[in-house]
């Protein structure tokens, strides 16, 4: 089974219709997707930077370019409305289209809303945008999405901003050992894996433009294939599935590693 854990309802994925064409096309079994630019059928090609680049602090500098561009350009403004689409992009494919829900927790009332739309939308993910949404991790309205997360087994999957969050995402996991987390891109691997007491912190390999290869063979000596996910992060960078699977195999890995991270790792965590 093949799972695209994190991609976005905009771009080549802006309908249901255009998602199944692709899922189909490039042999993959179901995608979790997440709210994304509101009306936007924009694809982004992004060069292999993380090639030229080898240091695992390149994807710092590039959250500070998305913080600029999410700014100019007000989408996050957008959430509420791009969590409605993503349910009911998700209604007509709900065996091959998984929703996510994105949560603010500068919002108020973000767990309120959570408490709603849990009941209509059933989603299966949580999603926490620090760029998007310059929260901090160890606030008060965060500790409580992780405390409503926890009570429900839903994981969160978060895009973290900076080193700072990290280190004080290290030490939430470690409060909150019960919760399930998905580090977007790989950010902060390093610090995390060495610092969480939380076995239950996974690891998501989109975005191969941000992050050397060689964070991939470390995850894989450190935390193991049980502990990765493939993502594409699409529209953001073009057949980024295929440039994954390509460094895969430079790892030589077994056929049960390449399931667990292929899709296996997301379908228990999500009940899939």
């Amino acid at each position: 089974m093949i799972i695209d854990g994190h991609a976005h309802a905009c771009g080549k994925y802006n309908n249901a219709d255009n998602i199944i064409e692709y899922l189909d096309l490039h042999g993959i079994d179901k995608v979790v997707l997440c709210p994304g630019e509101p009306k936007s059928s924009k694809n982004y090609s992004y060069p292999m930077l993380a090639d030229i680049f080898k240091s695992s602090n390149l994807v710092y500098f590039l959250n500070k370019v998305i913080c600029l561009a999410t700014k100019i350009s007000g989408v996050s403004n957008h959430i509420d409305e791009q969590n409605k689409v993503v349910y009911n992009i998700s209604r007509p494919y709900p065996e091959r289209i998984v929703n996510a829900y994105w949560v603010n927790p500068l919002d108020e009332n973000c767990i309120k809303k959570l408490n709603e739309y849990y009941e209509i939308y059933h989603f299966k993910l949580i999603k926490l945008h620090q760029c998007w949404n310059k929260f901090d991790i160890g606030d008060h309205n965060s500790i409580e999405v992780v405390k409503w997360a926890a009570e429900r087994n839903i994981p969160i999957f978060i895009h973290l901003l900076s080193e700072n969050q990290v280190l004080k995402f290290v030490e939430i996991t470690n409060i909150f050992q019960d919760t399930i987390f998905i580090v977007a891109h790989m950010i902060g691997f390093e610090i995390i894996s060495r610092n969480t007491k939380n076995v239950n912190v996974y690891y998501d390999l989109s975005g191969p433009q941000v992050y050397p290869t060689e964070i991939i063979n470390k995850a894989l000596i450190s935390v193991g294939s049980t502990k990765l996910i493939l993502g594409s992060d699409t529209p953001y960078g073009v057949d980024n599935i295929e440039k994954i699977k390509n460094r895969l195999k430079q790892q030589s890995l077994s056929s049960k590693d390449l399931d667990n991270i292929m899709g296996d790792n997301i379908a228990k965590l999500l009940q899939l």
